[in-house]
């Protein structure tokens, strides 16, 4: 009966890392944009107005500022971009440009 105990704890053990995984929970290894945002969590805490949150960050030397309300925050937080981040923007698809002037 005990590798029996052992092998369903194994595996509930496995299902709760893949679960951590594919929720995001676990930090990334390839660097996306998100790695430049940090939280100001001293200036400008519950974020309501996307103007204030990115003058705050502007005056305290962040580059941008943005209210971010996803998982896992439970209020929408201002999220300040790092000045000298490395992470490039997604570049727009052709499909997102827009069309010639004529």
């Amino acid at each position: 009966m005990l590798p029996m105990a052992m092998a369903s704890k194994a595996m509930a053990s496995v299902l709760l890392c893949l679960l951590l995984v594919h929720s995001g929970l676990v930090p990334s290894v390839v660097g996306s944009d998100d790695d430049c945002w940090v939280l100001d969590n001293v200036y400008y805490i519950f974020c309501l107005k996307t103007a204030k949150c990115r003058s705050s960050c502007l005056a305290h030397g962040g580059v941008d500022g943005r209210c971010n309300g996803s998982f896992p925050y439970l209020w929408p937080s201002c999220e300040c971009r790092r000045p000298n981040c490395t992470a490039q923007a997604p570049s727009p698809s052709p499909s997102d440009a827009l069309p010639p002037a004529n």
